[in-house]
């Protein structure tokens, strides 16, 4: 049982640390919205991760494979990506405050959530990432009966535990940035995230 928790653990570290789509929106809505608002986005990622660890123990991932379905999830991931990109840039400057409470009124953590869920669920790379240590579920599955289960309480440990660090070093360092400086972040991560997207097109339909 306590090998198959470190083995997710590290597996959740794995999906999470990355630099990526990700932890680029996590960061720009916590300082856009507030700790808690990454940290409920950050939440809705580790369930995906972990969706896709008991999908993938149970073979349904296999259907990826196809070439058009994995095409299909990239166009759309991409066009999630740019949806999130466009907000981003059309954000109004009032919500740069020094009442960090205020936004949470007009966005609910739950809606936060489930965006993190979706963008990550359907993210190219995700399911890259976990496609490609397929077999290390496949041994784990087999090892007993509670294998995945332990494995995808490892993932969320190892996931959210790096959302939550991340989120409350921002908590701690957000107060030293200006209000310029916060727009300007976003600013940027809109543009990436836009970047982001025109990549996923471009390998979707030349590379995949």
């Amino acid at each position: 049982m306590f090998d198959q928790v470190i083995v997710g653990l590290f597996l959740g570290w794995g999906a999470a640390i990355p630099i990526g789509a990700i932890n680029l929106e996590m960061i720009r809505r916590n300082l856009q919205f507030g700790t808690a608002a990454g940290l409920a986005l950050g939440f809705g990622a580790c369930c995906a991760d972990v969706t896709y660890l008991v999908l993938l123990s149970l073979g349904v991932l296999q259907i990826l494979h196809h070439p058009f379905v994995i095409k299909a999830v990239g166009i759309l991931g991409s066009l999630l990506l740019t949806w999130f990109g466009y907000k981003a840039l059309r954000l109004k400057s009032v919500y740069f405050n020094d009442q960090p409470q205020a936004p949470m009124r007009i966005r609910s953590p739950w809606r936060h959530a489930i965006e993190g869920y979706l963008l990550t669920l359907i993210n190219p790379y995700t399911i890259l990432f976990w496609s490609s240590i397929s077999m290390t579920i496949a041994v784990m599955t087999h090892a007993s009966d509670h294998a995945v289960f332990y494995a995808g309480l490892g993932v969320l440990l190892g996931t959210f535990s790096w959302a939550a660090g991340l989120n409350g070093f921002l908590h701690f360092t957000r107060h030293r940035l200006s209000k310029r400086t916060i727009q300007k972040i976003n600013i940027a991560g809109g543009i990436i995230l836009i970047g982001f997207a025109a990549l996923g097109f471009w390998r979707a339909l030349f590379l995949l």
